[in-house]
């Protein structure tokens, strides 16, 4: 068995890259020399992973174009070889890779719209909630429980602060549809994404209403999310608005319990 496992070992290195020595173990013959056979599988191994990275960053394939994605992919996979046991996760460091490595004049571009694509994955990939909350549960909240009232979000929920116009330039890459002109903000979005039923969901965020997300994600009371709102909301109007940002987070399926006990 050990031999067995030592076998496998040289196999694997061969396959990621780090070792040849797997080749004194394959037969040559008259039909298909060792390095012929092995190359059959070097080969295939590429080829199932460069497809694994085109199903998860199908937008930025469409950008760079096939020939550029397949050696952004090569050069990847030599940098990240797959160390997980699904190749589910192989692309995790994609976006840390293009925004560090990779020598484009685009890069930060690029590597917003990787982890524009990413961020949707693994909010699709999220666990399912047994039950959301929903709009008739906020009449069981008493008044005099609101200030003390705390929000859960669901699992499948993200938000990125991205610098680029990506949500609207992926939606028109995935539709092949007519690109619209890249533009850089002054001050990065909040983009929120998130599944509703099965389908993912995106939206930019105004800062007043992505600052409110983080600080409930965080553990802010409603009361202390007026409080904070106020910095952009008069006084007079920010229980109002505060309880509005509550009404379209649940009726957007993002918020799983709101505690008042």
């Amino acid at each position: 068995m050990s031999e067995l496992r030592s076998l496998q070992r040289r196999f694997q290195e061969y396959l990621i890259g780090s070792s040849e020595a797997i080749k004194k173990d394959i037969v040559s013959t008259s039909d298909a020399l060792a390095e012929h056979r092995l190359g059959t599988y070097f080969n295939a191994y590429r080829i199932r992973l460069l497809d694994c990275l085109a199903i998860d960053y199908s937008g930025l394939q469409k950008y760079l174009g096939p020939h550029a994605f397949e050696s952004l992919a090569l050069d990847y996979i030599k940098a990240h070889p797959s160390s997980h046991p699904s190749v589910r996760w192989f692309g995790k460091y994609l976006v840390e890779y293009l925004r560090s490595t990779y020598v484009h004049e685009d890069r930060e571009f690029l590597s917003e719209l990787a982890n524009f694509e990413w961020a949707q994955g693994l909010v699709f990939d999220a666990s399912d909630e047994p039950g959301l909350y929903r709009l008739e549960d906020m009449a069981l909240v008493p008044a005099e429980a609101w200030p003390a009232i705390r929000i859960s979000f669901k699992p499948a929920m993200r938000w990125l602060d991205l610098n680029w116009n990506i949500g609207p330039y992926w939606m028109a890459l995935d539709g092949d549809e007519a690109l619209p002109e890249k533009s850089r903000n002054e001050y990065p979005v909040r983009w929120l994404l998130w599944r509703k039923n099965r389908d993912p969901f995106w939206r930019s965020l105004e800062v007043h209403e992505a600052w409110a997300i983080e600080a409930a994600q965080n553990g802010a009371s409603f009361a202390e999310i007026c409080e904070g709102l106020c910095e952009w909301i008069s006084e007079d109007a920010v229980a109002m608005t505060a309880a509005g940002l509550l009404k379209q987070w649940i009726s957007d399926d993002l918020v799983e319990r709101v505690d008042f006990q």
